[in-house]
């Protein structure tokens, strides 16, 4: 996933992946109330240690893996009996009385659970943490119907998350970024069992075997580090545990997406464990039409998608007071993902072009679901990662030492005007991001030192090189000769001089573009939480970080007809590398006025890393300022009723300064580019509930969701760049690139609805032989602006999306068998827009879906 100067979301989400969510199964007959995590008390496989220490497995990149989400679905129709210490704790109430067991009508809510989490480094109840978090737990995963990181977004409050050549764009409470190149990084930390993953390439897939899911919001500048100013997605995927252990899922739905998954975890003896989960997924392209054939002329139907990956996890118990947990996977993508998205507004040019080459047909209205292009599109996308993790646990305190290899690579082919006309193509191959992170903890128990102070300290490092090998951008044949495009739309200046030097050009020109980044960080940090009081809590903390990232090669040469390269000018020379050093400080003070009631106020910065443009066509490399977010928020967390409701909301706000915008244009210098817009200030309220309405007759319903408000501005935004439009806002006899001169001043935040939010039901009853389970869902989307200039044209308009299902669980062969509709009303939306030269390409979500899972668990 280069996310953000990152491969596609692809690795986060799934426990395979990169960048994947790993799903950790719960077994399909569990009793929610029993779940649990944490190690059996005694296990000699699993020495004791202090409750508030959270001991995490190993994470995979920053990936969201088909073997995470998919398998939550299917791994929370299971029950653990027995899981790591070091994975999340989930577990319900107390178990009711036994006259009211008897008189109790319904089975209880599997979404009714104590959630654990590892936000602050160690379990804490999520209760107790004075931070905005949305956590899942497999079981609400699939209770939920939440099966990839885009329906995880619709299920948070204030979560964006689009895709834009299969790269994962987040955003949280407006915070966020739509870049996607090796060149810049993205404003979302993921993490997968501890470890960093900052690229994001194929993130946007299922998730896997997952034990929990967490989304922080707010920067984490302090524990989470570099590139958190939005927040983090912390995934925690399931460790072999002490009793053998089996999960098959497969499941069918429209378009033949068929998905399956499979996780074995078996003990051998008392001190090792391992396990393997491995996914395969296909299905056609929700979108009709056809590509080019990449021989010919001719055109051919669009591709099979097709992922698959297998991730092998094993954890030792050395001594009593030590463990090791390695890990290992591979993930591959096939298909056709986004690199052919109609265009649904063409630009002067485009109209130009296609009318003397296609007859004008070139195009397409937006809300279909069909597209044509001249080239042979496809993606692809090949993770390696390699992570590890000792713990070990002294008298004094606890040590954690992490690390990983990541080794990310991604090809893609990418029709640039989004038509049948040979106007703009973008061939990106060999793409890559080679990874390596350490990092070390020292965390306080409670076998040691006083009570009323717990602490943190800790060290980071990351090396990293990435970039394209060799871009190929193509150029259709084109009529310069009087500095114009067909005679209407001006080229540079610069441009011009360059073309002037290639002699003989007939029909067309293809550059190759080589860019290369180098990244060296280091970190230090700290945390302290002093209890001053039963009732009142003190943290602080504070990162420094000291970072060097430097251009390896940004250049750009004439490719010939043999594959041969010829160089179109002299080469720039590299800037120096730039040197920073941050400081980003956290302040929380917490309250707690009543039982089951904390009210608190927090102080926290982040930092996002400076960088360099370096795909350019005629343009030496120009750096990019690094960004920092600094944010306010109050807030409260509550449990009324006898725990029956739980109710959070906070009102916060984010000042953003110097605030990376990603610009796409070929005649600005380069084919992507970033610039600094001045300053950014968004003010926000928000707020989640769940609730058992009827406990005592009807304990299997609960409801529940969430809103979030957000008024967005940038503050400072001028010599923006953006594209002119015609009086109806849209780009039909214009779409001009307007390079560095727009005052955007006073806009709104790119991708930043006023208003999202979610409203679910889910209910339980008995039933011969086992459960029947109905859920639903609503989202509702304000609608945004995809460009800064916040013109017509680039506008999301508001929608909403209805998702539901109902299961059959068969207890006595521990089974779950799920109908599933996605999008019930038909909602035509979009995933992405992508605005260059040549227009608006536009990417929808997709259209209703039905399918059927099966979820088997031993």
């Amino acid at each position: 996933m280069y996310c953000a100067s990152r491969l596609p979301l692809v690795i986060a989400l799934s426990a395979i992946p990169v960048c994947g969510f790993a799903q950790d199964p719960v077994p399909v007959g569990g009793d929610p109330a029993s779940v649990e995590t944490s190690a059996p008390v005694g296990d000699p496989a699993y020495p004791s240690r202090s409750a508030d220490t959270a001991v995490q497995a190993p994470e995979t990149s920053a990936e969201l893996t088909p073997d995470a989400i998919a398998g939550a679905g299917a791994s929370a129709a299971s029950t653990s009996a027995e899981r790591a210490p070091d994975t999340i704790a989930v577990q319900g109430p107390a178990e009711p009385a036994e006259d009211q067991q008897r008189t109790a009508p319904a089975s209880q809510n599997r979404l009714v659970e104590e959630v654990v989490v590892t936000s602050q480094k160690r379990e804490e109840n999520l209760q107790d943490v004075p931070i905005s978090i949305s956590a899942f737990s497999a079981a609400a995963l699939d209770a939920k119907g939440i099966d990839d990181p885009k329906a995880l977004a619709q299920s948070t409050p204030g979560v964006y998350y689009g895709q834009t050549v299969n790269f994962a764009i987040i955003y949280i409470r407006g915070v966020g970024s739509d870049a996607f190149l090796p060149d810049s990084d993205p404003s979302v930390a993921s993490y997968i069992d501890g470890i960093y993953f900052p690229f994001a390439n194929g993130l946007s897939q299922s998730f896997g075997a997952v034990e929990r899911v967490e989304v922080l919001k707010g920067p984490q500048g302090t524990l989470f580090g570099r590139n958190s100013t939005g927040g983090a997605f912390n995934t925690i995927t399931k460790t072999p545990g002490t009793e053998p252990e089996v999960s098959v899922m497969a499941s069918y739905a429209d378009y033949n997406e068929i998905r399956r998954r499979v996780y074995v975890s078996l003990p051998f003896g008392d001190s090792f464990a391992a396990s393997v989960s491995a996914t395969y997924n296909t299905s056609d392209n929700y979108y009709t039409g056809t590509r080019g054939s990449g021989v010919d002329a001719s055109s051919v139907e669009l591709p099979e998608e097709v992922s698959k990956g297998v991730r092998i996890k094993t954890r030792w118990n050395m001594t009593d007071n030590m463990d090791l947990n390695l890990a290992a996977f591979r993930y591959r993508q096939d298909g056709l993902s986004s690199t052919a998205i109609p265009n649904t507004n063409p630009s002067l040019a485009t109209t130009l072009i296609s009318d003397a080459t296609t007859g004008g047909q070139a195009t397409r209205p937006l809300g279909t679901y069909e597209v044509h292009v001249d080239v042979p599109s496809y993606f692809s996308v090949d993770n390696k990662v390699y992570y590890g993790q000792l713990n070990y646990h002294p008298e004094w305190f606890d040590v954690k030492l992490l690390g990983s290899k990541q080794k990310i690579a991604s090809d893609n082919v990418y029709d640039f005007d989004g038509t049948t006309a040979p106007f703009i193509t973008f061939d990106a191959k060999g793409q890559f991001a080679d990874v390596k992170t350490a990092e070390m903890q020292f965390l306080s128990n409670k076998d040691w030192g006083p009570e009323w102070w717990t602490w943190i300290f800790g060290g980071f490092y990351l090396d990293q090189e990435s970039g394209f090998p060799l871009n190929r951008l193509s150029v259709g044949s084109l009529d310069l000769s009087d500095g114009n495009i067909a005679g209407i739309i001006p080229v540079p200046p610069a441009l011009l001089d360059l073309l002037s030097q290639i002699p003989g050009v007939p029909d067309g020109v293809s550059v190759g573009l080589v860019s290369e980044l180098s990244t060296k960080s280091t970190a230090f940090f700290t945390q302290h939480t002093f209890d001053l009081q039963k009732w009142l809590h003190l943290t602080v903390g504070g990162r420094y970080q000291r970072e060097n990232r430097g251009v390896v090669e940004s250049s750009a040469s004439l490719v010939n007809l043999d594959g041969s390269t010829t160089p179109l000018h002299t080469v720039p020379a590299a800037p120096p590398p730039s040197k920073t050093t941050n400081f980003s400080p956290k302040f929380t003070i917490g309250v707690n006025p009543m039982d089951d009631l904390m009210v608190y106020t927090s102080y926290t910065k982040g930092y996002k890393s400076g960088t360099f443009n370096t795909v350019n066509v005629y343009n030496a490399p120009e750096y990019v300022k690094p960004e920092t977010v600094t944010s306010i928020e109050l807030g409260f967390k509550s449990e009324l009723f006898d725990k029956l409701l739980r109710f959070n909301a906070a009102v916060f706000q984010n000042k953003i300064d110097d605030l990376q915008v990603q610009f796409i244009s070929l005649l600005s210098g380069g084919a992507v580019s970033l610039e600094n817009a001045g300053g950014a200030k968004i003010n926000g309220a928000e707020f989640d509930f769940q609730l058992t309405p009827f406990p005592e007759w009807d304990p299997g319903l609960v409801i529940g969701g969430g809103y979030t408000y957000l008024d967005s501005k940038y503050t400072s935004y001028e010599n923006g760049s953006g594209y002119t439009v015609n009086a109806n806002g849209d780009y039909a006899g214009a779409g001009l690139y307007n390079f560095k001169s727009g005052d955007y001043t006073g806009n709104k935040v790119t991708r930043t609805p006023k208003l999202s939010g979610t409203f679910n039901i889910n209910q339980i009853v008995d039933v011969p032989g086992g459960d029947l389970e109905m859920g639903a869902s609503l989202y509702n989307n304000s609608g945004f602006f995809y460009l800064a200039d916040n013109a017509p044209v680039s506008r999301q308009k508001s929608y909403y999306v209805i998702d539901a299902q109902i299961s059959y669980l068969y207890k006595p062969a521990n089974t779950r068998v799920t109908l599933f509709g996605k999008n019930l009303g038909d909602e035509v939306y979009s995933y992405s827009q992508f605005h260059t030269d040549a227009g608006r390409q536009t990417y929808l979500a997709p259209p209703r879906t039905f399918g059927i899972r099966l979820n088997w668990d031993l």
